[in-house]
């Protein structure tokens, strides 16, 4: 009903646009033409009005003192020359007229074979009682005058011009031309504009339709192997009058290291082939769906659920898919029937469990619920995050690390928390939802800025934590290095970079570290202990010190190893002057612990927890 009352609106919308355009088109056709007729109409009007004069004769209106100024043989001569040639030009009439006070006389006129049997002649000097005001300003005029005008003889288009006889007196030379003839031409080409229109529709529609059909086939049809895709799938479940129904997808799960080795056109054919095996396997109520470039759907009617296992189960594991390069593939299914509104995202729940479990077929139960749930959790936090970001809840709480004997602190750490609906969240709650969304970059300059406003007037040393994300965008970089030259004291500021990214990133996260210490910010290594833990890549970085894991700090009372080692770290860092911090500290033991190992610094919610501002802290807020 849907679609079928937008199809209506659409059908209704073209017609408005169609009828819209054709006025607009005739309108501009009707005064494009009326244009054009009349500069020809006036012009033809213009030249016989002057040309009546050259008839008639330089003198014919010299000294008119009455109706016995020309005899009647010679005016009826003149009536004759000027007879034939309005004929010649396709006119009404030409003629000549004088003035007398408010009176206007004919002194020659034109006659039509009409006028003839009727006897209905103009003769020299007869009185023109349907004189017009127009008409009759004409002989004060300095230039012709166009008028339409209607009269006992017709309705007209009508030009007057005026001259003067050699004794001064003022007359007019005037031509007629029936309005009639305009108005059947103007008709004339109204008609064909609507004609020309009508049939540029129909052709625009026709192409329009043939468009629209290969458009909506090539968006509902994969292009590599002209099997229906997901928007087929999705358009059939829409329109189905079957409620419920059943949803096989198949994922090829090597189908990645294919493309990876042999290139995606062999990926493609894979497809095809694995496409064709099962066109061949299926019945005719039976559906198939290429979805994406590893999966494949096959849809079902509810009372036929049983042919589509067999389909599947009948596709041989033990037959290669291609032999041209040698190729086979292994298959995952996951099934779901019921509901057709809940096919597509159940069967794809019990498609990623099969590939999880590396089950052959997994059918979506109740079970699944869960990981559902799950899916719905992970997109209700993506939404309380980007409301987070926009309604400014995103904030930086403040973290010492103090000697190991609580009394000096060397700097604060700003740490990322989000505070709505009167709750606090930490960033095991959001963090991952920002790496996915992809907004590190904008998470790092929010609590950078914070920091920034937090100790731009002190002269506290302060850290943060950036990724290897960040250091790889450019942008952010340049942001950096923007922000520290307006900085005060930028040797008051640290980064800290997790260990496992920066070694995994070397050369990038080298050129980062040159910039800001160009600025003379500091750089420490965050995490260690829980990467590579190679101390000589540590050194090849130039940092200026090192974050002990609190996974590592945690087990240092218990496993005597750890221990010996964090022992060897931190004589290790005395020795090349590095600053060694152990991070995650929680409980006096492990205070005295790490101070027998030779840690002066130390981090964590025995000495302090994250606060908004510095004056919730309990330690004293001393810089180093």
């Amino acid at each position: 009903m849907h679609y079928s009352n937008q199809g209506i609106r659409w059908i209704i919308f073209a017609c408005f646009l169609f009828l819209a355009s054709l006025a607009g088109y005739v309108y501009y056709v009707y005064s494009h033409t009326y244009n054009d007729i009349m500069q020809d109409v006036d012009a033809r009007l213009l030249n016989a009005a002057q040309s009546v004069k050259f008839i008639l004769g330089e003198d014919y209106h010299n000294n008119i003192a009455g109706p016995e100024h020309i005899d009647e043989q010679a005016y009826l001569l003149k009536s004759k020359q000027l007879s034939e040639f309005a004929t010649r030009l396709e006119l009404e009439y030409v003629y000549a007229m004088i003035s007398e006070g408010d009176q206007v006389y004919f002194s020659a006129s034109s006659y039509t074979n009409d006028d003839v049997k009727n006897n209905k002649l103009t003769y020299f000097y007869d009185l023109y009682s349907e004189a017009t005001e127009l008409n009759k300003k004409a002989f004060y005029s300095t230039g012709p005058v166009f008028e339409h005008s209607e009269d006992q003889w017709g309705h007209f288009r009508t030009i007057f011009l005026p001259f003067q006889s050699d004794d001064g007196r003022t007359y007019l030379t005037g031509a007629d031309i029936t309005i009639k003839d305009l108005n059947e031409q103007l008709t004339a080409s109204v008609t064909q504009a609507v004609i020309t229109a009508c049939f540029f529709f129909f052709i625009a529609t026709l192409v329009g339709a043939f468009y629209i059909f290969i458009l909506k086939r090539n968006l509902t049809r994969d292009p590599a192997t002209g099997y229906a895709n997901h928007i087929a799938l999705e358009r059939k479940l829409h329109n189905s009058s079957q409620l419920h129904m059943q949803l096989a997808i198949i994922l090829v799960s090597d189908l990645e290291e294919i493309i990876s080795f042999y290139g995606s056109h062999i990926g493609d054919t894979v497809m095809h082939k694995l496409l064709t095996r099962l066109d061949k396997l299926k019945t005719s109520e039976c559906t198939l769906y290429r979805l994406s470039s590893n999966k494949i759907a096959l849809l079902t009617s509810y009372n036929n659920r049983t042919e589509c296992i067999k389909q599947i189960e009948n596709l041989s594991k033990n037959t290669p898919i291609l032999c041209d390069p040698f190729i086979y593939v292994t298959l995952c299914t996951g099934i779901a029937s019921g509901n057709k509104t809940l096919l597509i995202e159940n069967a794809r729940i019990a498609v990623e469990q099969a590939k999880r479990s590396r089950e052959h077929v997994v059918f979506y139960s109740d079970a699944m619920n869960a990981l559902k749930s799950q899916y719905q959790h992970n997109i209700k936090i993506a939404k309380d995050v980007r409301d987070a970001f926009n309604n400014s809840q995103v904030q930086a709480f403040f973290q010492p690390i103090v000697t190991s004997d609580g009394n000096d602190v060397l700097m604060y750490e700003g740490l990322a928390r989000i505070e709505m609906n009167n709750k606090l969240y930490e960033p095991d709650y959001f963090l991952s939802v920002v790496n996915r969304s992809r907004m590190d970059g904008q998470l790092t300059r929010i609590i950078f800025l914070e920091c920034v406003d937090h100790f731009r007037k002190t002269d506290t040393c302060w850290s943060m934590n950036i990724t290897a994300q960040d250091m790889l965008d450019p942008s952010l970089a340049a942001f950096f290095d923007d922000e520290l030259k307006r900085y005060p004291t930028p040797h008051n500021i640290t980064f800290e970079l997790i260990e496992t990214e920066a070694v995994a990133n070397f050369n990038e996260v080298k050129g980062f570290i040159t910039m800001v210490k160009r600025h003379g910010a500091k750089v420490f290594i965050d995490d260690f202990g829980t990467g590579y833990s190679n101390i000589s890549n540590i050194l090849k970085l130039e940092v200026d010190g090192i974050k002990i894991d609190a996974s590592l700090v945690s087990q240092i009372i218990k496993d005597e190893e750890v221990f010996l080692f964090i022992q060897h770290i931190a004589s290790f860092a005395n020795k090349v002057n590095l600053i060694l911090i152990a991070e995650g500290v929680e409980n006096k033991l492990v205070v005295d612990k790490l101070a027998k190992a030779g840690i002066k610094y130390m981090q964590g919610y025995y000495f302090a927890e994250p606060a908004k501002s510095l004056a919730q802290q309990e330690v004293p807020a001393k810089a180093s």
